[in-house]
């Protein structure tokens, strides 16, 4: 029922329009985005050229309050444990009143936390992997500028309620 009414049509529009705002201001920033953009509600981020593992910006984007989750990508030569991508999705931030013009805050704040974690490399021994994943988990809810972008994302979010 609710699918069929003409709001949700609008709505489902403005998730994808979004999404590709989204996707277009992280290739703007030379943040590698799959397919080279969406025609969905979700991208996924290539982190190859960064070098860095998207479960080390996964834990370090939440620990400046935005969560997405961590995925392969193609020819991925990580384990599926320690890919190397992170899939975001634009519905919640929709639902909560963002528009184009805050994909690009966004972005950019996600932008931020990659530049903050991309000294993290994963060990070649996988029997040090989970020992220095666990690690980096402490340095990441310690690291300042992580916090102090989380500030900046909870005063932003404050302004777009749930409904």
């Amino acid at each position: 029922k609710e699918a069929a009414a003409p709001e949700f049509s609008t709505y489902a529009r403005k998730i994808v329009e979004n999404s590709k705002a989204l996707a277009e201001s992280f290739m703007a920033q030379g943040v590698n985005v799959l397919t080279g953009g969406t025609d969905n509600h979700l991208l996924v981020v290539d982190l190859r050229p960064q070098g860095v593992i998207g479960n080390i910006v996964a834990e370090a984007l939440e620990v400046a309050n935005i969560v997405v989750n961590y995925n392969t990508v193609p020819h991925d030569n990580n384990p599926p444990m320690y890919p190397s991508g992170i899939r975001i999705g634009t519905p919640a931030i929709t639902t909560r009143g963002m528009k184009e013009r805050e994909m690009k805050k966004i972005s950019g704040w996600i932008g931020q936390v990659i530049n903050e974690v991309t000294h993290y490399r994963l060990p070649e021994a996988k029997e040090e992997r989970g020992k220095f994943i666990k690690q980096v988990k402490q340095e990441l809810w310690m690291n300042k500028r992580l916090r102090q972008i989380g500030k900046q994302i909870k005063t932003f979010a404050r302004r777009f309620p749930l409904p």
